[in-house]
């Protein structure tokens, strides 16, 4: 009892248990991958939202720092426009008064002053550093000619004067924003410069951000071009400017998103920080007439916290996903049990008749559906199943018979197709052979076995424009049998074949670089060509050549210089050029071999050409 229970359970015993199986496993598996699909576009989705926000919260950052570094710069700019600072005659004392007016209307000016064109200060707000000489400054340098506007720095002399009340014993990080000063004679007569203190970043960060730290726990980075942290989120909300007073890389300049914001301006993007972060990133490009100090602000939230949502709404479809499967599981089982009784009630009739019950008949449902279908068709196969037995063993029968002719037949055919392919590869190769003989023969001297003329001067065209490309030299030999036709006729012409033949193998055999060439030129004369060599190379290669010929010891009883075959050698040298042909050589070559002809044979002259 217990175990036909435990067989319906079985989904190996029960097409039931299958089926129900099957079809709550696709709910649940489309289900997962729903879940899993929709749960990775909400993340994308979320993280792209994210970070299109924080993009724009340090574009917005940046924006504001533009504009209020362009206020300032514009302020400095229009007082040197007005006449009382343009005329050195003109009383120093006005002119603070002027200075401490602007210094109320914008408390981020720490320091203003007006210095004449030798740098001494000679007016400022409160009277600090008069009759000082700044002109070392780097505000004084560079604002000559034009106005300028300086990174953050520490201004030591001003140091002693506003002390920095927030770090004690630390002075003052300004910006430094200046402007050249003309009379109306357009002649340089001033640079009127001003400290902007530091803390304007901060006022403008927590105007933009403060309201969002705590809600959306977001960390901000102002890092000047060079990495450098001037102003950086806390955890609680508390921002700093000095780097000593919070941990921070020691290398901020490495991370992705301030490499990105050099080269792209704005943006976000993914990157690992000692955490996972999503940051969004903008560089500061200067306003109106306002060049830009190329800083960049950096707006990061931790991934665990912006990607919450996306992970929250992840985990609920898919507990969904598992009730549903559940459910479908339960639904399957029954639905699946209707489906299969009548296919049942088919099958165990079918086994009785198998086993020899000749009363047992196939139940028919009468129908429209595909259990009505099957069950008629049943019954009719098993009313013409004998007739049909006999029809297939027939058919089997004249199919065996009909496989094993033409496998005969194409067995034939494949040993034919076998023969003529074997044929064709023979005469393939027996042709190959051929063109590699023929190519030979063509390349060939047929007397002396090295390279012919028509090789040397394909060969010579070839490295020509190599050379030329490559401004690279060439040296050419051209080298000839001294007294020659008194051989012959001294020792006869099988034995000059052979002379000629010894010395070709020898010219050849002391060449050592594969590119260099030994050809027959014609005659008793022959020509070597030797890419990518100089003069001294050439000459060197061309005294070889000499010696080894010398050192075959072939009798030469007809010859006025030597008892031995001997060479005369022509040898220039020049550097090819794609408007020259190559017989330009060839003839300098020429002219040097007669040369060493007339000197009295058996030595080598040669040219350097231009």
């Amino acid at each position: 009892m217990l175990r036909e229970w435990l067989n319906q359970l079985n989904p190996y015993y029960s097409f039931r248990q299958r089926l129900g199986l099957a079809i709550a496993l696709t709910i649940l598996s489309f289900s997962l991958l729903l879940s899993l699909i929709v749960g990775y576009v909400s993340q994308s989705q979320i993280r792209i939202d994210s970070g299109k926000f924080m993009e724009q919260l340090a574009y917005q950052m940046v924006h504001e720092l533009d504009q209020r570094m362009s206020v300032y710069f514009e302020e400095i700019q229009i007082l040197t426009t007005l006449p009382i600072f343009q005329d050195i005659k003109y009383p120093h004392f006005p002119k603070r008064i002027i200075l401490e007016k602007l210094k109320l209307a914008y408390e981020d000016f720490a320091w203003i002053g007006l210095t004449d064109a030798q740098g001494t200060v000679i007016a400022s707000t409160g009277g600090i550093l008069e009759k000082e000489n700044v002109s070392q400054r780097p505000w004084f340098k560079a604002s000559q000619k034009q106005s300028s506007i300086q990174d953050v720095h520490e201004a030591k002399l001003l140091s002693s004067y506003l002390p920095n009340p927030k770090h004690k014993g630390e002075p003052y990080k300004f910006i430094d924003v200046a402007a050249p000063v003309f009379n109306i004679d357009n002649n340089f007569v001033g640079v009127l410069g001003a400290h902007l203190y530091l803390e304007l970043v901060s006022k403008l960060q927590d105007a933009i951000f403060k309201p969002l730290h705590n809600y959306r726990h977001l960390e901000i980075l102002i890092l000047s071009a060079e990495g450098k942290v001037l102003l950086a989120s806390h955890e609680n909300s508390q921002f700093l400017f000095d780097q000593t007073d919070f941990h921070f890389p020691a290398k901020l300049n490495t991370l992705p998103s301030f490499r990105a914001a050099q080269k792209h301006n704005r943006g976000f993007i993914l990157e690992e920080d000692n955490d996972h972060y999503l940051t969004g990133y903008a560089k500061t490009e200067g306003y109106g007439n306002c060049p830009g100090l190329g800083w960049i602000v950096l707006v990061r939230q931790s991934t665990s916290e912006a990607f919450a949502a996306a992970r929250s709404l992840e985990y609920t479809i898919l507990q969904y996903a598992v009730i549903l499967g559940i459910i479908s599981s339960l639904l399957s089982w029954e639905i699946s049990g209707r489906i299969i009784k009548p296919m049942m009630m088919i099958a165990a009739t079918a086994d009785r008749i198998r086993q020899g019950d000749t009363t047992a008949k196939i139940p028919v449902f009468f129908g429209k559906d595909e259990v009505s279908k099957f069950s008629l068709a049943i019954a009719d196969l098993f009313t013409t199943l004998e007739q049909q037995k006999q029809l297939l063993v027939k058919f089997n029968s004249e199919l065996e018979q009909l496989i094993q002719i033409r496998t005969e037949k194409l067995s034939s055919l494949n040993q034919q197709l076998l023969k003529e392919v074997n044929e064709r590869k023979q005469a393939e190769i027996a042709l190959q052979e051929s063109n590699k003989e023929l190519h030979r023969l063509t390349i060939t001297d047929g007397l002396t076995g090295i390279a012919n003329r028509r090789h040397f001067d394909q060969y010579l065209q070839k490295a020509w424009r190599i050379l030329a490309r490559e401004q690279l030299p060439l040296s050419l030999i051209l080298a000839d049998v001294d007294f020659f036709k008194k051989y012959n006729d001294l020792y006869g012409h099988q034995a000059g074949d052979i002379c000629l033949q010894k010395v070709a193998q020898t010219l050849s055999q002391n060449l050592s670089r594969p590119g260099d060439l030994a050809a027959r030129y014609g005659g008793e004369e022959f020509t070597i060509i030797l890419p990518n060599t100089d003069i001294v190379g050439a000459n060197h290669v061309a005294k070889i050549l000499c010696q080894a010929i010398q050192n075959l010891q072939i009798p030469h009883a007809g010859s006025e210089i030597s008892q031995y075959v001997s060479v005369s050698i022509g040898l220039v040298t020049l550097i090819p050029r794609l408007e020259t042909h190559p017989r330009y050589a060839v003839k300098q070559a020429d002219l040097m071999l007669y040369q060493a002809k007339t000197q009295g044979r058996n030595q080598t002259v040669s040219q350097v050409l231009s």
